[in-house]
């Protein structure tokens, strides 16, 4: 028994530990990002904390795509199939191509009127459609990389993306230095800058995760000429009966929560800065939990895969009572180092005050917030029970949180108010994931036969 809990507990640390560095490092450089775009002003901040949620959209929805890339792979690695984890990296690929450059086109033609729909004021509007415009050119590169990363991730390499994935972000960060202010002789190109600076580091780290793939033996010309039935295998028509229930969930989800956001915008500029700033902040000390959920991901994946029900039950029961722990003691953090990140920015009091409130509501929300990440997204999905958390957090945001929300927009509460009414269903989704986990309905080998 001990030996089992070392042997988990090494394996939670080799995925875990490399992730959360990575997205340490990203978390930081976003936020040395908003403080530079910040430093343009409340309108440059809400501006592109606009474009920004529109881009969530593609790719929370790219996320369901890829959802079920990691289901396979870590399944097909676990009863150590490698050819049956690059027919799943060649579709999900190609699917997820074809899925982003419908986004892509609509920031090229529609980038002004997706901006108004979250705000009124022209100022907002323009440079957030600028910045959106280019933004949008990194859509496929990030469908890729997405992909890319969970065929190495979930196949037992986590340390190379994560140095490339450091590369990008430093390059992202000199870039935007340059183009924002036009150090080095670079051109002053304020928030259109942050825009180039993106894509460009996007698509290096795309390029390198290629690479690796190809000297893994993952990806060539050949093994795709090799793979070109998978179109028509049963491959493919499992992919979409696990995985549709997932795209659906995080289409639901993505617009649902970009109908949180645009209920934060009518409430004014102030306001949308604020809810702007949130996630950047909250990410660099949450980003643990994203590590814990790709390690519960692809352990238990693992286990299935090798048939080991038993041994995927007890990881699912340690990576339970691990992310209760934690938020614990992260939670904690985020109220010592709050004032000293806020003062990096320079913010108007009132902007300042609006993130402080909301802070204090999110603290005791985010034991159940976590649990959700790490049980619904990484647990039960690892199983292929993807329909019953579709059903689980629809109901949740749609039937509980939107219409919350909208009761203290509409009875002009303040912005923290309309926050915790907005998030009551991170409880109730808690409590429904977590016993799901402990009916054990979603153990299932889904690569099997």
């Amino acid at each position: 028994m001990e030996d089992s809990k070392k042997e988990y507990y090494r394996k939670m640390m080799y995925f875990t530990i490399p992730i959360t560095i990575q997205l340490l490092i990203t978390s930081s450089l976003n936020i040395i990002d908003s403080i530079m775009v910040g430093r343009l002003g409340v309108d440059s901040i809400a501006a592109v904390g606009i474009a920004n949620k529109f881009t969530q959209i593609p790719t929370i929805l790219l996320q369901g795509f890829a959802s079920g890339a990691t289901i396979f792979c870590a399944q097909y690695w676990g009863a150590k199939d490698k050819n049956g984890v690059s027919r799943s990296v060649i579709y999900v690929s190609v699917i997820t191509f074809v899925f982003s450059l419908c986004f892509t086109l609509l920031t090229q033609f529609f980038s002004y009127p997706i901006l108004g729909l979250f705000s009124s004021d022209v100022t907002v509007k323009q440079l957030g459609s600028d910045f959106l415009h280019i933004l949008g050119l990194s859509y496929v590169f990030t469908a890729f990389s997405m992909i890319f990363v969970i065929a190495l991730k979930t196949t037992g390499e986590v340390r190379k993306p994560t140095y490339y994935s450091v590369i990008a972000l430093l390059v992202n960060t000199l870039l935007n230095y340059m183009l924002i202010y036009g150090h080095f002789g670079a051109p002053a190109l304020g928030v259109k800058g942050a825009a180039i600076a993106t894509l460009i580091a996007r698509i290096i780290q795309t390029a390198l995760l290629l690479m690796l793939l190809v000297q893994k033996e993952f990806i060539s010309f050949a093994i795709i000429r090799k793979n070109l039935d998978v179109f028509r295998s049963t491959l493919s028509k499992k992919y979409f009966k696990i995985t549709l229930p997932s795209i659906i969930n995080h289409a639901t989800w993505t617009i649902g929560d970009t109908l949180f956001f645009w209920l934060y915008a009518t409430m004014g500029t102030n306001q949308t800065a604020a809810i702007a700033m949130i996630d950047p902040i909250i990410f660099i000390f949450t980003c643990v939990f994203t590590g814990i959920s790709d390690a519960s991901a692809v352990m238990i994946g693992n286990q299935l895969g090798a048939n080991n029900k038993v041994g995927a039950f007890q990881y699912a029961k340690n990576f339970i009572r691990l992310t209760t722990g934690t938020s614990i003691v992260v939670g904690i953090l985020i109220l010592i180092a709050m004032p000293f990140v806020l003062s990096l920015y320079q913010l108007t009091p009132e902007v300042e005050k609006l993130v402080y409130g909301i802070i204090f509501v999110y603290i005791p929300y985010s034991i159940a917030k976590n649990l959700n990440y790490i049980n619904n997204v990484g647990i039960l999905r690892a199983g292929g029970d993807t329909k019953y958390v579709m059903w689980v957090d629809t109901i949740g945001v749609w039937a509980i949180g939107l219409p919350l929300a909208a009761l203290g927009v509409f009875f002009h509460l303040p912005l923290f108010a309309v926050y915790g009414l907005a998030n009551c269903h991170e409880f109730v989704r808690a409590f429904l994931g977590i016993k799901r986990t402990y009916t054990k309905k979603w153990i299932r080998n889904v690569v099997e036969g």
